[in-house]
């Protein structure tokens, strides 16, 4: 792939954080392998600061085009038809159920048309059930991190945590309702539990110990005055902020949510689960976890081999399969579900 052909990533600002940011850490991740990438959009706004190519000044032709909407498809139109497409899909299919028939629809069609990259085996395993999926079109990897991702760390040990960080954006899938609710809970029985929310804009009544974060500040700068992350919401895809604290060593607490738990508990270590009931808050902070995180399979090492096979771009000659312990490599792979 030369430097005059790089690799797209349709990428449209929203909010901070999600798509948004995976998926300029996918183009972070592609230049440092030698694999020239930029992002693109219809209008052309920057992303975190970033640059984004215009589309109506780009040509698609011959070009690996990586996007993660069905409106993205519909902003590229007739144009994607010389592209090659890889449809990168972050989450389950939710919502009602007009909503999720359509996008089980476009989610078949998309098979037959180009690799349906999923972020995780869960969500793959997911997919793979939809009747008339092309299921050799799925193929699994975990969303790039940062370059110097150790393989192991240490977790923070916090006996008595009084700050809490929360990251999501405005949404049902997001439960920013519960985690105010245990807060406030805790902060009623005497606990001087503070609670620092990225994402969401400040309420007029801000409630007793809570802090907001200015809209698009990155929430790894919070990282630090943090005892722990806790994570509430109805779904994910594969819980990037989760592994961002983890590399941190920050301790985590997270409800049952569907699609990317099982993975993050088995790839890289349990989270403290918290459950809706009284004082759900007091009594996960006796079981937040202990030991080290295990982040050798988020590592650019690991991550790479399927994301050069799925993208189509050649190897580094200084990486290869063979070159990574089996460990790192599992559950990052062509799907098999």
């Amino acid at each position: 792939m030369s430097a005059d052909a790089p690799i797209l990533i349709y990428c449209r600002w929203e909010a901070a954080g999600g798509i948004e940011r995976v998926s300029l850490r996918l183009r972070d991740f592609l230049r440092r392998n030698g694999v020239a990438a930029e992002l693109v959009s219809r209008e052309g706004h920057p992303v975190f600061g970033a640059e984004v190519r215009r589309l109506a000044e780009t040509d698609l032709g011959g070009r690996t085009l990586v996007f993660s909407r069905k409106r993205d498809l519909m902003h590229i139109g007739w144009r994607g038809l010389g592209a090659r497409l890889v449809y990168w899909r972050h989450v389950p299919l939710v919502g009602p159920m007009t909503k999720r028939l359509m996008d089980a629809a476009f989610i078949v069609a998309m098979s037959w048309r180009a690799p349906v990259l999923c972020v995780c085996d869960e969500l793959a395993e997911h997919l793979a059930r939809l009747p008339l999926l092309r299921r050799a079109a799925l193929a699994v990897a975990y969303a790039p991190v940062a370059p110097d991702v150790p393989a192991t760390m240490p977790i923070r040990r916090t006996d008595q945590p009084k700050n809490l960080l929360y990251v999501g954006r405005p949404g049902a899938q997001k439960r920013l309702d519960k985690v105010l609710a245990v807060v406030a809970e805790a902060r009623d029985a005497g606990h001087p539990v503070r609670l620092r929310v990225h994402g969401y804009p400040p309420p007029k009544d801000q409630p007793d110990g809570v802090t907001f974060a200015p809209l698009g500040s990155d929430p790894q700068a919070s990282f630090s005055e943090a005892d722990a992350l806790i994570v509430w919401s109805e779904y994910e895809g594969f819980p990037t902020i989760m592994v961002e604290a983890a590399r941190a060593g920050l301790p985590i607490i997270a409800n049952a949510f569907a699609t990317g738990l099982r993975d993050f508990e088995r790839r890289i270590g349990p989270p403290a689960r918290i459950e809706d009931r009284p004082e759900a808050l007091m009594r996960v902070f006796t079981r937040l976890p202990r030991g080290s995180y295990d982040l050798s399979g988020v590592r650019d090492e690991a991550l790479w081999p399927v994301w050069a096979k799925v993208l189509g771009v050649s190897m580094r000659d200084e990486c290869s399969k063979n070159d990574i312990p089996p460990r790192d490599n599992a559950g990052l792979r062509t799907s098999d579900v």
